[in-house]
């Protein structure tokens, strides 16, 4: 009789160990997924914020010569810096937008 008390003992203890394991390895699984969403949502936002600032240079363009350099152009785009860097000196005219996300 004691031996089946011992054997329960033990079958209990692994059964708990392998449910902890089971529900670390989900617990783990979901964090990283939210982790992959946000990066995804936030390169998303960069993506538009940079595609925003270069019709916002275009735009600027149209209306006459505009000298982008670097670190002088004061964009935001939805809480995003844009920074717009262009060389329109020769003919076609190079723009670049830069974000930090």
């Amino acid at each position: 009789m004691r031996n089946r008390r011992g054997a329960a003992l033990l079958l209990a203890m692994v059964t708990a160990l392998l449910c902890g394991i089971a529900a670390y390895s989900v617990l783990f699984a979901a964090v990283s997924a939210a982790r992959q969403g946000k990066l995804f949502r936030e390169r998303t936002q960069a993506q538009h914020a940079a595609e925003a600032g270069l019709v916002w240079a275009m735009q600027r363009l149209w209306q006459g010569p505009v000298d982008f350099t670097a670190g002088t152009t004061d964009l935001v785009v939805d809480g995003i810096p844009v920074d717009v860097v262009g060389a329109c000196a020769a003919q076609p005219c190079q723009l670049d937008a830069k974000v930090l996300y």
